[in-house]
């Protein structure tokens, strides 16, 4: 995992874990926050996440 933050390069990040109860829980660390610009980023798929939206389990969409 990164140690810095991909947009602004602060090395004031978070890891963060979903609660158990979150749908999209895995156990482990799901994203990435940047506490200096607060920019989310996905761990598996890297992508900047919107306010709102949360890192599915690998990344990817769950099938139904």
């Amino acid at each position: 995992m990164e140690n810095k933050c991909k947009k602004c390069g602060s090395e004031n990040i978070i890891m963060v874990e979903y609660d158990g109860m979150h749908p999209d829980h895995y156990d482990g660390v799901s994203e990435i926050e940047c506490l200096k610009c607060k920019t989310r980023f996905g761990r598996w798929s890297g992508k900047e996440l919107a306010e709102g939206e949360f890192e599915k389990v690998g990344g990817k969409e769950k099938k139904k």
